[in-house]
């Protein structure tokens, strides 16, 4: 036979209405709440992205200087996009739309970075016919990155 009150004793349990309350009543998110919370999350996102927009910074650059230091610039916008992206996976944004401009960022990094890798290392290789593209895709993150800045 199972034990029924405290201590394995036999004597039937009692609830009390304190017994019943396991954790304080929240009350619900406000609009301001979420926008706070939001707000915290790109804070703490900040050192993550800034790796990101660093990179793209110096792969911008390295288009003028060689295809050697475009790759190697290539390689660091891609490590630091995986890594941002892995973040964002394991930090969940609180706000969607905020959370969505991010991710298109963070998706435009890695196509620019997987097209110069292709561009000059690929079966293919045109570094000529791509520049047009990586053109295209530096100015949408460019604008990714001012419409966060603004947030």
């Amino acid at each position: 036979m199972a034990a029924n009150g405290p201590n394995g004793s036999m004597e039937p349990r009692t609830v009390s209405p304190e017994s019943l309350r396991t954790r304080p009543r929240r009350r619900p998110l406000t609009i301001m709440d979420k926008e706070r919370t939001a707000e915290l999350w790109l804070i703490k996102a900040a050192s993550v992205l800034g790796r990101v927009t660093g990179a793209v910074s110096r792969f911008s650059a390295s288009m003028r200087v060689n295809e050697v230091t475009m790759l190697a610039a290539a390689d660091e916008l891609e490590a630091a996009t995986r890594e941002a992206t892995w973040w964002m996976v394991t930090n969940a944004c609180p706000g969607l739309d905020l959370g969505g401009r991010v991710t298109l960022m963070l998706n435009t990094c890695t196509e620019l970075a997987l097209t110069a890798q292709r561009a000059i290392a690929g079966p293919y290789a045109n570094l000529e016919a791509a520049v047009g593209r990586l053109g295209d895709l530096l100015a949408i993150i460019d604008f990714h990155s001012q419409t966060l800045d603004v947030w």
